[in-house]
């Protein structure tokens, strides 16, 4: 047993803390990398694209009328907010079950239309692109997209400007790591959501019931019967754990299309043989027993998976990214969204939100929020870990144009579309 899984089991925990202890052996590394020791971050070349074609006009705007309307039409992934009572223990968002959520509400006396409206950044974005295009609003206040997407939204000028002077908190409590994105350099345009990880998750019962060892790699997925298992159709995240499996290093500037077409055809069998490409919703898959191991999301089997769901960093690697909060533009709630963006900013609310979701905050003083509310987390190792996991952690999000374009045709005709 290694010094890590010992103090494991020597750590009283909560039932729930159980849960994600078992289900996430290790996630809260990534915390050291939201305050400045990342293992591989995106280099200055591997965003110049992305950079060159963002530097969205910064000048003032207008300052956003301070008149809160509503109700806050928030647009977010599943099982990414805090939950109390019966849908905390379902993993299930249902109206008025998130303490954060009431909280504003009560504070700012506005009513907010929250959905799990988000499973994948590309189908969520294909919803709200025409009205983007035509110059009409979304239907939306506030959404949350991973990295490069976000880039992209901001590129297009189809997010609307943050008023700082509504957003204090942001300004004074984001981490150092996350300021001046080259695709943002003020923040202008967003602020991080959660920051995370993909590796792989497995049902423990279901592979030992069938004799099959519990994944330690991104390799094991292969020798699983593909029926039973599941791929992200987020391409950024299945290409890059493939890579890691092939032994090529996902570095946006390095990586060629013939690497990626290796990928595709490492994985093309495994369709055959029945493997499917999901997104967020592999958590209901994992409930209902159709799936035994899958490519999945740091948190979400820790915050919504059964007490025999697991997720494993596997030893090639991780994935490593962060979801933004942005405002798409026209807006119909635009001073209302940034009171919300400024009150999750909030140290106390950031750790409310972290210690349900388990992923990371990007906030200042949210892990020391977390120990107060929660003392089991203070001596669990699986949130305050050492370097051991962060030397393991790749960003793929800012690819070449021509490396993207490959990548987004081969995951569509390997999904047959």
């Amino acid at each position: 047993m290694s010094e890590l899984e010992s103090r494991l089991t020597k750590t009283p925990v909560s039932r729930r803390r159980f849960l994600q202890g078992t289900a996430l052996a290790g996630v809260s590394a990534f915390i050291a990398a939201c305050t400045g020791t990342t293992g591989k971050s995106p280099t200055p070349s591997s965003a110049a694209s992305v950079a060159a074609s963002v530097a969205p006009s910064v000048s003032a705007a207008p300052a956003t009328p301070k008149v809160i309307s509503g109700p806050l039409k928030f647009a977010n992934w599943t099982a990414y907010i805090d939950l109390a009572g019966a849908a905390g223990d379902a993993g299930e968002y249902k109206p008025g079950s998130s303490p954060t959520l009431e909280q504003f509400k009560k504070k700012y006396k506005v009513d907010v239309d929250y959905e799990e409206k988000i499973n994948t950044n590309q189908t969520f974005l294909k919803t709200i692109e025409p009205a983007l295009i035509a110059g009409l609003p979304t239907g939306w206040d506030l959404i949350v997209h991973t990295d490069s997407f976000a880039a992209s939204l901001i590129s297009k000028g189809w997010v609307e400007k943050i008023d700082h002077d509504n957003t204090p908190n942001c300004v004074a409590n984001l981490r150092d790591a996350l300021r001046n994105q080259s695709w943002d350099p003020g923040n202008d345009f967003h602020y991080p959501w959660q920051s995370g990880m993909t590796g792989v998750g497995y049902n423990v019962k279901a592979l030992a019931s069938a004799n099959i060892p519990a994944p330690t790699k991104i390799a094991d997925l292969w020798a699983i019967p593909s029926d039973k298992v599941t791929f992200l159709d987020e391409a950024r995240d299945t290409f890059g754990l493939a890579l890691l499996k092939l032994g090529i290093d996902p570095d946006p500037d390095k990586v060629t299309v013939d690497d990626l077409q290796k990928v595709a055809d490492d994985i093309q069998p495994l369709v055959g043989k029945g493997l499917r490409f999901t997104g967020n919703d592999y958590v209901q898959d994992f409930g209902q027993k159709k799936v035994w191991a899958a490519m999945v999301w740091s948190g979400d089997l820790a915050s919504s998976g059964g007490e025999d769901d697991k997720f494993v960093f596997p030893e090639e690697g991780v994935m490593i990214w962060t979801d933004n909060m942005v405002i798409p533009k026209g807006a119909a709630n635009k001073y209302t969204a940034e009171l919300m963006m400024d009150f999750v900013y909030d140290p106390v609310i950031a750790a409310q939100i972290a210690d349900y979701v388990f992923y990371v905050s990007p906030v200042k003083g949210a892990d020391e929020e977390i120990k107060k509310i929660d003392p089991d987390a203070a001596s669990n190792p699986l949130l305050f870990p050492g370097p051991e996991i962060v030397a393991k952690q790749h960003n793929f999000q800012f690819l070449k144009p021509d490396v993207e374009k490959t990548m987004l045709d081969l995951l569509s005709t390997l999904e047959g579309t």
